[in-house]
């Protein structure tokens, strides 16, 4: 979805409302862009908040996944299996981060 702070300029340069850019050339009551500049405001805040959950949820599978490497030792297929469950840790850690400050 596009910035929401776009949508008033691009409507003022096509000198069209809110409500026909978004429905077509419906024709809304005045009163109805106001709602609907602020409804693609919350839309865009709930969008932002839910990439922020999905890597914080991330970040902490990555950080469980490392607790759960600790727990491999002795055989030389133990250490194996710690060690790369260890690199995945790291990267579901490092892809939570990206999903996080992505913009």
């Amino acid at each position: 979805m596009p910035d929401y702070a776009l949508i008033r300029p691009l409507c003022e340069a096509l000198d069209i409302r809110i409500g026909e850019l978004i429905e077509g050339d419906v024709q809304q009551p005045r009163g109805d862009e106001e709602r609907l500049t602020d409804l693609l405001r919350r839309t865009q805040e709930l969008e932002r908040q839910n990439k922020i959950l999905y890597g914080i949820l991330l970040i902490v599978l990555g950080i469980a996944m490392q607790a759960l490497s600790h727990s491999f030792y002795g055989s030389a297929v133990q250490d194996f299996l710690s060690g790369a469950l260890m690199g995945i840790s790291v990267g579901v850690m490092l892809i939570g981060l990206y999903v996080m400050f992505r913009r």
